[in-house]
């Protein structure tokens, strides 16, 4: 298996990990990329749109392909599917997405109450892939069964090579704060590498992470979001024990053009400018009127047009003038 300790990992995160923004937090220092989730059933029953979502880039350094389900012999077809059609270093579980849809049908964070079943799904998909098996968990699935150190226990006997820990319950979903304490429990308890996850967000926080939890590495989610710096900050802090890049805002926008024009080239124009929009709302975050700028992008419905206002706002936030006044 790949060395994966003391790497930094982009999160999956559904809607927003494809391969354009995997490919932009490549660019920036992530190592290890994973796709948005990905349905065993789908998979198995050969969806088209399925398939799309397992693509990467040349950037991406370490790839994973992140699958969920809840019948062992689905997710085993899936894993022979996997390694039949694409090219990528390792198998990602999910059991940590609080989604009720999931959860309703015994998915994700819901596999957490069921021991058993996971770790059959974890021997049947370990059994039939030739690359090595993770699986995402959380701290458990309410405050009532907080379970992630015998959970990841039972993962690592039934033959996950690594696993990853978002330190909330399902109950919590992205509320309140991230346990690293329980990592930490996570971790003592195995003897196979563990990912921190949960209220990453800079290299604070990332040094403060490995020094609570003695996680072998960690994983930025939400903090990527609008801002794919946070792996070269990160990184920076680890190497020179301080931050040197400073973000300023036109460089923002800047990075921002050049994401909405690669999701033209990978999706067209007419969905890159509906894709775009959740994006952007992350990357303008922080920015003076904010709030004015988002509510112009989301009224825009042409990829011209939208590159003019952003190249405007640029222009605009370089010479430190009153955009909302000129522009909106």
């Amino acid at each position: 298996m790949f060395d994966i300790r003391g790497k930094v990992f982009l999160a999956p995160m559904a809607g927003f990990t494809d391969k354009v923004f995997r490919r932009l937090c490549s660019r920036f220092g992530a190592d290890v990329t994973v796709t948005e989730m990905v349905s065993s059933k789908a998979l198995v029953l050969g969806s088209t749109k399925t398939k799309e979502l397992i693509s990467f880039s040349q950037e991406e350094k370490i790839r994973g392909v992140q699958i969920f389900g809840s019948d062992p012999e689905v997710m085993a077809q899936a894993a022979e599917i996997l390694q039949d059609e694409f090219e990528y270093d390792f198998i990602d579980i999910n059991m940590g997405c609080p989604v009720p849809k999931l959860v309703k049908s015994g998915e994700g964070c819901a596999l957490m109450k069921n021991p058993s079943l996971a770790s059959r799904i974890v021997e049947r998909v370990a059994k039939v892939s030739r690359k090595p098996v993770s699986v995402k968990i959380r701290k458990g699935f309410d405050e009532e069964s907080i379970n992630a150190p015998e959970f990841a226990y039972i993962l690592q006997e039934s033959g996950a090579s690594f696993v990853t820990v978002h330190g909330r319950t399902r109950k919590q979903l992205y509320s309140g704060k991230a346990d690293w304490e329980i990592i930490r429990k996570v971790k003592e308890r195995l003897k196979i590498p563990v990912v921190a996850n949960g209220d990453i967000t800079d290299f604070e926080s990332a040094k403060r992470v490995y020094e609570i939890t003695g996680a072998d590495s960690i994983m930025i989610g939400r903090a990527a979001l609008g801002n794919p710096w946070v792996f070269l900050q990160i990184k920076e802090g680890f190497e020179k024990g301080y931050v040197e890049t400073e973000v300023l805002p036109h460089m923002k926008i800047r990075v921002a053009i050049e994401f909405f024009r690669q999701l033209c080239i990978e999706k067209g124009e007419k969905m890159a400018v509906l894709e775009a929009r959740k994006h952007l709302s992350f990357f303008v975050k922080g920015i003076e009127n904010a709030a004015k700028i988002r509510d112009k992008i989301n009224r825009i419905d042409k990829a011209t047009e939208l590159l003019e206002f952003l190249e405007e706002l640029v222009f605009s936030l370089e010479k430190k003038e009153s955009f909302v006044d000129n522009m909106l």
